[in-house]
């Protein structure tokens, strides 16, 4: 049985020429790439979109691309960023967090579902007052479940800073919940 290559050497591989080394970049990838987007787009199409977009622009890149000690997922989720601000110039909203929670999820009674939706609708106001920053380790620590490492490699943070900030955001985020009076549990 073969092991499974690593990123660098897929990428080395992919660099020479090889279309299927990169092929498994992108199977390997896409799905953090696609939910990350999915956390900050309305339409999972245009989410899926621009994950393809993602991974052609990293293509394309990739003959300039230097390993500088972070993984190749942190080199993605930067073309991913950078893929969501020319998307954002187009003024698109963002995703509502329950389109995203609801995703894939089976259907539930329908008091039960406006009872939830106006509590993420509170947690979306006051998600959209903290600093960007704050939305965006919530976003990969909470909402896409990423280990404090990976986090902190695609933030370009130590461990310790993603902690910090991690712990900073979820208190910003509780006490402007406090301030507006808004219920987020059952």
């Amino acid at each position: 049985m073969s092991e499974t290559p690593s990123d660098s050497d897929l990428v080395a591989r992919a660099r020479a020429g090889e279309v299927e080394a990169f092929g498994q970049l992108y199977l390997r990838y896409f799905d953090p790439i696609f939910r990350y987007l999915r956390t900050r787009l309305a339409d999972a199409q245009d989410a899926e979109d621009m994950a393809e977009t993602v991974f052609l622009r990293a293509y394309q890149a990739l003959p300039g691309y230097r390993e500088r000690g972070w993984p190749f997922s942190a080199f993605l989720y930067q073309v991913a960023r950078n893929a969501l601000t020319d998307h954002y110039r187009q003024h698109r909203p963002e995703t509502g967090l329950t389109e995203v929670q609801n995703a894939g999820t089976p259907a539930r009674a329908l008091d039960e579902d406006l009872a939830r939706m106006e509590q993420v609708a509170g947690l979306h106001r006051a998600m959209a007052q903290l600093p960007p920053d704050y939305q965006e380790v919530i976003r990969l620590r909470v909402l896409l479940s990423l280990p404090t490492e990976t986090t902190a490699q695609w933030m370009a943070r130590s461990e310790g800073a993603v902690r910090v900030l991690l712990h900073r955001a979820l208190e910003t985020l509780r006490k402007r919940i406090a301030e507006r009076g808004e219920r987020l549990d059952g």
